[in-house]
């Protein structure tokens, strides 16, 4: 028996290695003609990550690439919205996927392809962000600033849930220190046609507008207006519920909140690889008509080496009526540091 068992478990573990090491078979072919194979990992904001045995992943621009085959369960969005599911087989005609269900065949424009990956995913490969840090000291007005951001997306077949948290640290000998900070949570529904809809959890604190903690939540839905492998345009409509714990005096306010939102995004990935963002958020309080909070929050992250970028940021958070006896109505600044994309 001892026997048995034995060779029982070397042939479970000859099994479980050789699995493991099954050879890749996805294949890119590219416009001069080169080809690669390996495994398709992800196609998002016009790059192709693709891992081979001998360079890991890497990241292709997908403007370079002719057509691609895969016998793994993609799922792959349109600019329009549409979302398919299955392999791609080898496509006879130029800058066309062959995607092939149980179902059906149909070819796809390669250029109308804005995002794939494949289903069966572990949570990691699902899991993509970055995370940044700086540090600015000026001497002739002994100004010190830090500063620290994390920002995470998680994706599958219809569901989006992204975290997003940052924080603004700012000490000056001649006055007091001062912070902000944010910390959401949102989670978004994919519908048909690039609408979708969902809802968010967040936490905010600013001592310049005298705000020792917002919570807030709420829910609505929005439109993609323009999604390609070089732009996103979108825009937001929802319904907030908010609680305001103030810095003078400790006394609180609760209101109910509109918001409107516009987001754009624009990415490049031709040398300097470039990633430019704005989003606008305009909050009209429905409990105390009058008063008005905005947000605007812009970006462009300059990528130094693989994975490692530059990033220049501007912010301004406005709020017509704060709540705080003296407490100043704008607080912006431009804060400048390095991160990584994971």
């Amino acid at each position: 028996m001892k026997r048995v068992s034995a060779g029982a478990s070397l042939l479970c573990f000859f099994l479980i290695t050789t699995a493991a090491a099954a050879p890749k078979t996805d294949v890119v072919v590219f416009k001069n003609g080169d080809h690669l194979t390996g495994e398709v990992k992800a196609l998002e904001r016009g790059r192709l990550s693709f891992n081979t045995d001998a360079t890991g992943t890497i990241g292709i621009e997908w403007d370079d690439v002719a057509y691609v085959s895969s016998n793994q369960n993609l799922q792959i969005e349109l600019e329009d919205g549409r979302r398919h599911l299955g392999h791609l087989g080898q496509s006879d005609e130029a800058a066309t996927l062959l995607l092939k269900s149980s179902e059906r065949t149909l070819r796809l424009a390669m250029n109308e392809v804005i995002y794939m990956v494949p289903i069966e995913s572990k949570f990691l490969e699902r899991l993509d962000g970055d995370i940044s840090a700086g540090y600015n000291f000026t001497k002739a007005s002994d100004v010190t600033q830090f500063n620290l951001a994390l920002e995470g997306n998680y994706r599958t077949e219809k569901r989006v849930t992204t975290l997003i948290a940052n924080s603004v640290l700012t000490d000056s000998q001649d006055n007091e220190s001062s912070q902000r900070s944010n910390v959401g949570l949102t989670y978004t529904r994919l519908r048909p046609n690039r609408w979708f809809t969902g809802g968010n959890f967040a936490l905010e604190s600013n001592d310049e507008l005298g705000l020792d903690l917002r919570t807030t939540i709420g829910g609505g839905g929005g439109r993609f207006l323009s999604q390609t492998n070089r732009s996103n345009i979108s825009i937001l409509g929802a319904l907030l519920l908010s609680h305001e714990e103030i810095a003078d005096g400790g006394s609180t306010e609760d209101s109910i909140e509109g918001q409107a939102s516009l987001k754009m995004e624009w990415f490049r990935y031709d040398s300097p690889e470039l990633d430019f963002s704005t989003k606008l958020d305009v909050i009209p309080n429905l409990s105390d008509f009058g008063r008005v909070r905005a947000g605007l929050d812009v970006s462009l992250k300059w990528e130094i080496v693989s994975d490692l970028f530059w990033e220049l940021t501007f912010y301004d958070s406005f709020d017509s009526d704060p709540p705080a006896v003296d407490a100043e109505k704008n607080d912006y600044g431009i804060i400048t540091s390095v991160g990584w994309d994971f």
